[in-house]
């Protein structure tokens, strides 16, 4: 309104100018024109509110699943991924993925996963949830201690022979896990988790679990609490090539069997040169108490890690080969890119990473069912694959060789995996 006023009062200002004044008009009783009123002042503009920042794009993914494993053998399945990124949030603000996955050895792993970032008035809190049904209905079981040896005789057993199933067994596991992070202050954080899971157990009267009944054949309801402290500067998260992730924790197991113990890793990148990480990871665990024998390859901290052996733990060496209440493994291996490109307006970044990982089991009680150890160090090696898209979807594929020990001396065993995901 102001300057409609101020034009207004202009436009008046010129017509007095110009209209001329009347002879006859005695300036003695022509009453002198009044004052215009003085304009009040301006006001100040409020600021315009900032634009909020522009939502990043919606990623999805929808793949078909075809993988080998030789511990589980092809398996079938497909992966559908909805990832939100969002500015200022590493590696996005949320991100559910659903996987049905299923293979001609009897593994099953149909899983939903959530991960939300970046909640809570600072941001600083994390949410994961992960609920799956998992089978394996061909596992391996060779015993418990450090020195157990595979009897060769029964490794050329024929189909319809039971003597084939010596060294194996069943065990469905469903399961729950819901966690909480809260970053502390820095890279320093908290977690809370709980995990609710099922466990099933059934082998042939021919089977050496059968034989030997260690703790654990009744299976039962499990509920876990896991607590610790993690010290995070991974960057960026899901293909760090820079930073530290240490962690300390603990876990305590009630329900059909009580145990619990500490939990402690060591994740670790460096940039070598110019698409070259060196990565590692040491990792160990020591349960105490009524410790079922398919719990000691399984694993406690903030990621629910399953087995010793297999892709995500000792590659070339069968899962679950040895088993004892204390385990600990090393991974190291080398992250080099060889390709880039896009895919779906998304980069793409191949790599060739070779790998060496090692292995040791104790705390086995005086009446293990393994004799002294051997071997105490379980050594594998080899080199894999990686591809990633978007920074935020990793497949890899990795092939190892390893050392095993037999009634007829040592001998080499090997493994292939095809999988999403890094190691570590």
């Amino acid at each position: 309104m102001f300057p409609a006023l101020l034009l207004a009062a202009g436009l008046a200002a010129n017509a007095r100018a110009e209209d001329p004044k009347p002879a006859e008009a005695d300036p003695a009783v022509v009453p002198a024109a009044a004052p215009l009123p003085a304009a009040a002042p301006l006001p100040e503009a409020a600021p315009l509110p900032a634009a909020p920042p522009a939502r990043e794009k919606l990623r999805w993914l929808v793949v078909p699943n075809l993988s080998y494993d030789s511990d589980d053998k092809l398996g079938f399945g497909a992966r559908a991924e909805v990832v939100q990124p969002e500015a200022g949030l590493d590696p996005y603000k949320s991100s559910f993925v659903v996987h049905a996955f299923l293979t001609t050895n009897g593994y099953h792993h149909h899983r939903f996963r959530f991960d939300l970032v970046g909640l809570g008035p600072e941001g600083r809190e994390r949410v994961t949830g992960h609920f799956a049904f998992r089978a394996w209905l061909n596992d391996g079981y060779w015993g418990v201690g450090n020195g157990t040896e595979r009897e060769v005789a029964y490794e050329g057993a024929g189909a319809d022979d039971p003597d084939r199933k010596r060294y194996r067994y069943s065990l469905i596991q469903p399961f729950g896990q819901l966690a909480l992070r809260h970053r502390i202050v820095g890279p320093l954080s908290a977690f809370a988790s709980v995990n609710v899971r099922y466990s099933l157990v059934d082998a042939e009267p021919t089977a050496l679990l059968t034989e030997q009944q260690p703790l654990g054949m009744d299976g039962g309801l499990g509920v876990q609490l896991i607590g610790g402290v993690l010290w995070d500067t991974r960057e960026p998260e899901v293909t760090p090539d820079k930073g530290w992730v240490l962690e300390a924790s603990a876990r305590g197991v009630t329900g059909a069997y009580t145990f619990g113990g500490p939990f402690a890793s060591a994740r670790a990148w460096a940039k070598l040169g110019p698409g070259v990480v060196l990565g590692q990871r040491v990792m160990g665990e020591w349960l105490f108490g009524d410790v079922p024998f398919y719990e000691m390859v399984h694993w406690g901290g903030s990621l629910p890690i399953a087995g010793f052996g297999g892709a995500d733990t000792l590659r070339g060496m069968a899962f679950g080969r040895w088993r004892a209440p204390g385990k600990a493994i090393a991974n190291t291996e080398l992250r080099i890119d060889v390709l880039h490109h896009t895919f779906l307006k998304q980069d793409v970044r191949w790599q060739l990473v070779p790998f060496v990982d090692i292995g040791t089991v104790w705390g086995a009680d005086a009446d293990a069912t393994a004799p002294a150890p051997t071997l105490p160090i379980h050594p594998t090696g080899g080199g894999g694959v990686r591809v990633i898209w978007a920074e935020t979807l990793v497949g890899r594929v990795d092939a190892g060789v390893s050392q095993d020990l037999t009634d007829e001396g040592d001998a080499l065993e090997w493994g292939i995996y095809l999988m999403f995901d890094h190691m570590f």
